[in-house]
């Protein structure tokens, strides 16, 4: 055989062996990015529809929700912390669609709502959770439990290993209020708004929230949860709380009439 016809006769081996290898790698990554693409596509659609999955927390980590929360009110405030004390363990615990789903989001809940005192924030957060978890009707009873537990139980309970400050007191608030709340609380220590002792008090408060929600979103999961209080929507007529002397005193605002046509919506719920 000449010379000539080796060198192409091997020329076009190596064309061949590079064009295989060529195909085989871009087949290679053809099926990688399918691949990618169908968990993306599969992660997005988890995300879209609630509830979401839920593993149980064990009693460890409970009180590492609280933890987290406690730590994080000094970085985000009342509804960052309380949210993302159970959303951070079940990052670790479920993954997808935790893993991307943006606690910040809650952020402006801060001080009662961007600091108009109203709805206590770490409430906010905790009905977020339950709501992610547990689905929107569900959710909201699971809140309403835990509003429940914070308008009615001396607080804060949760104690820390590290405090930012050392607090004596606790507080029945009465109200899921924001100023309430943390205005009695202050009269009670003895101490002003931003004070030391009063964000370590917030921060544990935020640690209260997110524990009582995991409590109740493993009830939920075994099947054992059972609303035992109801909100007092119809108290003076319109969504209200049934203290209203404490603010108001006499002055009571009234409604103009009865209920109007939707209230088989407010008592259907969602």
């Amino acid at each position: 055989m000449k010379v000539e016809n080796i060198i192409k006769e091997k020329l076009s081996r190596r064309h061949l062996i590079k064009s295989a290898i060529g195909a085989a790698g871009l087949a290679v990554a053809a099926s990688g990015g399918l691949s990618m693409l169908s968990s993306a596509e599969a992660a997005k659609k988890k995300s879209a529809t609630l509830p979401w999955p839920y593993k149980k927390f064990t009693p460890a980590e409970i009180k590492q929700a609280g933890e987290i929360a406690h730590d994080n009110w000094f970085k985000g405030f009342c509804s960052y912390a309380a949210l993302s004390g159970i959303v951070e363990i079940l990052r670790k615990k479920v993954g997808e669609p935790y893993l991307s789903f943006p606690v910040e989001l809650t952020t402006f809940a801060h001080g009662g709502t961007s600091g108009w005192g109203a709805t206590c924030g770490t409430l906010i957060g905790a009905g977020v959770a339950a709501t992610l978890v547990a689905g929107p009707k569900t959710g909201e009873a699971i809140n309403n439990e835990v509003i429940n537990f914070y308008a009615n139980t001396a607080l804060p309970i949760y104690v820390p290993d590290h405090p930012k400050a050392e607090i004596k007191s606790q507080n029945v608030s009465n109200s899921p209020l924001c100023h309430l709340s943390v205005g009695k609380w202050m009269k009670k220590e003895g101490v002003g708004f931003l004070s030391p002792q009063q964000m370590e008090r917030c921060a544990r408060m935020a640690s209260d929230m997110a524990m009582k929600t995991a409590e109740l979103l493993n009830l939920w999961a075994d099947g054992k949860f059972a609303p035992t209080v109801k909100a007092p929507v119809f108290a003076n007529e319109i969504p209200s709380q049934n203290n209203c002397t404490d603010c108001h005193g006499a002055d009571i605002p009234k409604t103009s009439g009865p209920f109007g046509t939707g209230l088989d919506l407010l008592k259907g719920g969602h």
